[in-house]
């Protein structure tokens, strides 16, 4: 019995170890690395080869079978993460039910020869084989290998390829099943070598892409961009799909979750909508063509969330259920080269922040913003945290966006990056925010501005430049000085670059609905928060006969502009997409917006661009108008 006892320990222990490379993203067991179909461990390369295994052969259209395409992300010099969803239909996929100690005993063992466990497992087809070519016609493979198709994981694949790849290099991707199925052709990029001489890069950014809102132009145009890869500063998804009956005009677009609710509860809700927006042409269109680099924001969630694990607008309790499930399901759908682990608490089960570095041209750092934060610092009601008149918890020093243990890794790898341009891929917006002295939004880090005037007192303290902060989350585009006070003769230490939203509602829509008494769940603000708004401002537009979303939101315009000098450009009416171009001399950061979210396709246009000169925190308006409008 004790025997018996150690054996279902050591085989859990094993269990547990599999799904450990899962949740790493190295669950690759084979790979064919010599062109003759000799098959080794992705672990070891001193591993048996599993030799009856034969390649699997494509026999369906391309595209069958996959119904989420193809996503890679989280490049490096020598690899990236790969990621598809086969359609559970088809192909059933490995349970963890399924594993045998045997294979877990291959990967762990490096002498122990189980090919016939792993040779059984790949012929049942419950896993994919995917190819990776230097060519797009795929006749000069260079990678080829055999990865679980993860049945309890929504029948995601996940591959880690750090480290099988060469720096500087395009690569095209492709995964087939056993049946013959075979996805479209994805296309990726590695970086440079750390620390080598780069000339240029660009990369592209966005963030808020309500589904429901309209459809995802300006994903289709960044996917046409010639980039090194994108960032995507969070609102991924939006937790809340609204009632069916005010989800516009746009039945395409409407989203019934499988709970019946409004908003996202279950595993199976929060699946629901990472599957219906990924079915997106554009969004596809956008994945099958650059590599992804991802970090959270609230929707992912729910609104405007704050430790430990609270939504305001659904509950004050803690749900780390819900935020668990949350986390679960952004981890089985981003290729994001993250730890994860579902046996911890919802804030250890994952760790999201993490650099990025193109050679010695640019480190980028993206930080989480809501796993650890604290609670608004005036309140939680809408009028607490939207259109406040501040309170003194804005200035605590024990409170914090980022928790100790992530600013301590923040402002380290600030000091220590040896790189030209130091950016910072950050969720909401820093610059302050004022309206007729009341605060536009306490959510963003004008609720923080301790730990706000402590990072810009550590930028500037050590000197380092050329920092600067790519920002989402406020459907807004902005190009704003960051200062270490917001007074006008404060000193300036780097630039923020905010892009507008996807599809989610800006002021001026929003400002719209809420005149015209219709919801809207993805404003920059709350309709009631908007309503508070117009009021304020319909004081200073006495004698006006009437009262138009277009005229107030140009008198929003004029008194940001002349309450806050710190914001030099500002444009909350369009949606859009922005490029950030890095050379040795500049910063060359370009907005674009598209004509329209209401029809499936728009024309896009230049909203504006400007430079920053190395060594200089300037912003220089190139092309477009330099003041407000």
């Amino acid at each position: 019995m004790k025997n018996g006892r150690r054996e279902f320990e050591a085989y859990d222990s094993s269990k547990r170890t599999f799904l450990k490379y899962f949740l790493a993203g190295s669950a690759v067991v084979a790979m064919e690395t010599t062109g003759i179909g000799k098959l080794t461990s992705f672990l070891s390369n001193k591993a048996h080869a599993a030799e009856a295994v034969a390649p699997y052969k494509v026999v369906h259209p391309v595209g069958g079978g996959f119904p989420q395409s193809v996503a890679s992300g989280d490049p490096t010099s020598s690899g990236m993460m790969l990621w598809t969803r086969v359609d559970p239909t088809l192909e059933e996929g490995l349970s963890t039910e399924d594993i045998t100690s045997n294979v877990i005993y291959y990967l762990e063992n490096k002498t122990a020869n189980n090919d016939e466990s792993l040779a059984e497992a790949i012929e049942q087809g419950k896993f994919v084989m995917f190819e990776v070519s230097t060519s797009k016609d795929f006749s000069n493979i260079a990678l080829t290998g055999f990865s679980p198709i993860w049945k309890d994981h929504d029948n995601v694949v996940r591959i880690d390829l750090d480290g099988q790849l060469k720096p500087n290099q395009t690569y095209y991707y492709r995964f087939i099943t056993k049946k013959g199925y075979v996805s479209k052709t994805g296309t990726c990029k590695t970086l440079p070598v750390e620390n080598s001489q780069v000339a240029s890069a660009k990369i592209g950014y966005v963030s808020c892409q309500d589904y429901t809102n309209g459809y995802f132009n300006a994903l289709g145009h960044m996917a046409e961009e010639d980039m090194l890869f994108f960032l995507h500063l969070g609102d991924y998804i939006y937790e809340s799909v609204g009632d069916a009956a005010y989800q516009g005009n746009l039945k395409d677009r409407q989203i019934k979750l499988p709970s019946g609710q409004a908003k996202a509860f279950t595993k199976e809700d929060y699946r629901k909508l990472y599957q219906t927006y990924r079915t997106d042409k554009d969004l596809q269109k956008l994945h099958e063509r650059h590599g992804m680099v991802a970090t959270w924001d609230d929707h992912e969630f729910a609104n405007d969330t704050y430790y430990p694990a609270v939504a305001p607008d659904d509950n004050p309790e803690s749900d780390p259920a819900r935020r668990l499930v949350a986390n679960q399901v952004w981890f089985e759908y981003m290729p994001a080269r993250v730890p994860y682990d579902g046996t911890k608490s919802f804030e250890e089960c994952i760790k999201i922040y993490r650099t990025v570095t193109i050679g010695n041209l640019a480190t980028i750092l993206l930080t989480d913003e809501r796993l650890y934060r604290d609670a608004h610092p005036c309140g939680q009601g809408t009028l607490d945290r939207y259109i406040s008149g501040g309170c003194e918890g804005i200035n605590r020093s024990d409170r914090s966006m980022l928790g100790t243990t992530q600013r301590d890794w923040f402002l380290n790898e600030l000091k220590n990056a040896g790189s030209t341009w130091k950016i910072w891929g950050n969720e909401v917006q820093i610059t302050e925010l004022k309206l007729l002295n009341r605060y536009m939004n306490l959510d963003a880090w004008d609720g923080f501005a301790y730990e706000r005037d402590l990072i810009a007192q550590t930028v500037m303290n050590n000197k380092i430049d050329n920092f600067i902060a790519l920002t989402g989350d406020f459907h807004t585009f902005e190009a704003s000085y960051l200062q270490y006070k917001y007074e006008r003769s404060s000193e300036k230490y780097g630039v923020e670059l905010m892009v507008g939203s996807v599809t989610s509602s800006n002021l001026r829509e929003t400002l719209r609905n809420a005149l015209n008494q219709a919801p809207d769940t993805s404003g920059p603000i709350p309709i009631e928060a908007a309503s508070e708004l117009i009021d304020i401002v319909k004081g200073r537009l006495s004698g006006v006969a009437t009262i138009t979303a277009e005229l107030l939101f140009k008198e929003i315009q004029r008194i940001v502009k002349l309450e806050n000098p710190w914001i030099e450009l500002f444009d909350s009416t369009a949606h859009g997409y922005a490029l950030l171009e890095l050379t040795e001399a500049k910063a060359t950061w370009t907005a674009y917006s598209v004509d329209n979210i209401e029809k499936p396709e728009a024309t896009k246009s230049l909203l504006w661009q400007c430079e920053v000169p190395n060594g200089e925190v300037k912003l220089n308006v190139t092309q477009g108008q330099g003041i407000f409008s």
